[in-house]
């Protein structure tokens, strides 16, 4: 349990950190068990979305230029196996399958939160704040897992093919509770950011070729003027609600870590090698703002730290795809849950503006956003006359 390898800041502790490594890797050894016993459908898979599948490669070829390589080599493998997990889920679910296995994961987690709140307060809240954490390491986690359960249930419960409306509600409703509790405005900006998101591809479904055509650039330049004015959007909700304008101290660290990336723009530091005790640039940055950061807090901010515009070009032209793709399926095959997988890669953008969690490790909404990712690339070639990779597609 996370719990028990936490410090007393919500910080994993380096042992406790060990520890759960160790825990995920017979997940692993069975993941890669399975994807040996389907080997044609595994490099279908990788061929149908090359550039998901350099992203698999490109931390290990960062070891060359890294500033840390041993880290950086550790941890690529730590990421490798997290995305073969994906690649495994994509192949063996279809997206309904999936949303009700993420349902039930992240709705038992819920759950368990609020039953840790009511039988172990000690454990359940944040020491400092009282605000919620149920049974993750700080209570933003838990704000990150609430919004996501809150979308998945949500969509689950608009499905009137099988009978999981009962459950979707019991889960929605406990998701939404956590959320709350937790307090946490990257969670709550998320969950908001769900409800706009899936407002927009459902209008989108719905309209016609000429109104299609100017909701796409309507919602392109919403997001694009979202992402450039980040900082002054997230200082007038903050100063409305009390809290810190300067997201607790984000907007000085991305001025110095701008200026890290500037110094190695083309390829970066090495995959995660930047925020190690060995970097001394690390140490500038946290002499000057006064905090240990483990991260950038912005995942793109760290992509660009560990591999550059070479490696972040590289995502984006990822997750560019993965958006056009979904958005086209879920125009033409709006009753097969596409909806929930463009609006989950979404709104998991969002949250990295101001998290880190884009290219982790051992992160399950890492490999719940790459599952999605490579679903819609399997569910792409439907129209291009590809046969389904399984008898689940």
């Amino acid at each position: 349990m996370v719990l028990a390898f936490t410090g007393w800041d919500g910080n994993l502790t380096s042992s406790g950190r060990s520890i759960l490594q160790l825990m995920v890797l017979p997940v692993y050894a069975v993941t890669i068990a399975l994807l040996a016993r389907t080997p044609m459908q595994f490099m279908a898979a990788v061929r149908r979305n090359l550039f998901l599948a350099l992203l698999l490669v490109l931390p290990f070829l960062s070891v060359l230029w890294s500033i840390s390589p041993s880290i950086t080599f550790r941890r690529a493998i730590g990421l490798a196996l997290s995305i073969l997990l994906a690649y495994h889920i994509a192949i063996r679910f279809t997206p309904r399958q999936f949303l009700v296995l993420t349902v039930l994961l992240l709705g038992g987690c819920m759950v368990l939160s609020l039953i840790f709140a009511v039988a172990l307060p000690g454990w359940a809240f944040m020491p400092e704040n009282q605000n919620l954490r149920g049974v993750f390491n700080h209570k933003n986690v838990l704000g990150w897992y609430a919004a996501v359960s809150t979308l998945a249930s949500a969509t689950l419960l608009s499905d009137r093919a099988f009978g999981f409306r009962p459950m979707a509600m019991f889960f929605f409703a406990v998701s939404v509770t956590c959320l709350l509790l937790s307090r946490s405005t990257t969670g709550l900006v998320t969950a908001l950011s769900a409800a706009c998101f899936a407002a927009f591809y459902v209008a989108l479904a719905r309209s016609r070729a000429s109104e299609r055509v100017v909701l796409i650039l309507v919602g392109v330049q919403a997001a694009v003027v979202f992402i450039v004015s980040v900082d002054i959007f997230l200082g007038v909700l903050l100063e409305g609600t009390g809290k810190d304008a300067s997201f607790t101290g984000r907007t000085p660290l991305w001025a110095l870590v701008d200026e890290a990336i500037w110094r190695r723009l083309l390829l970066g530091y090495g995959y995660q090698a930047f925020w190690t005790e060995g970097n001394g640039e690390a140490w500038s940055i946290w002499t000057e703002v006064a905090w240990m950061a483990p991260h950038a807090h912005n995942g793109f901010r760290d992509s660009m730290l560990s591999f550059g515009i070479v490696g972040t070009l590289v995502l984006l032209i990822v997750i560019f795809r993965a958006i056009r793709s979904g958005a086209l399926l879920h125009c033409r095959y709006p009753k097969e849950h596409w909806l929930w997988l463009n609006v989950m890669i979404c709104v998991y953008l969002v949250m990295n503006l101001t998290e880190s969690t884009l290219l982790n490790q051992n992160s399950l909404l890492f490999i719940i956003f790459t599952t999605a990712i490579l679903m819609i690339s399997l569910g792409d070639r439907r129209g291009k006359g590809a046969p389904p990779l399984s008898n689940a597609q």
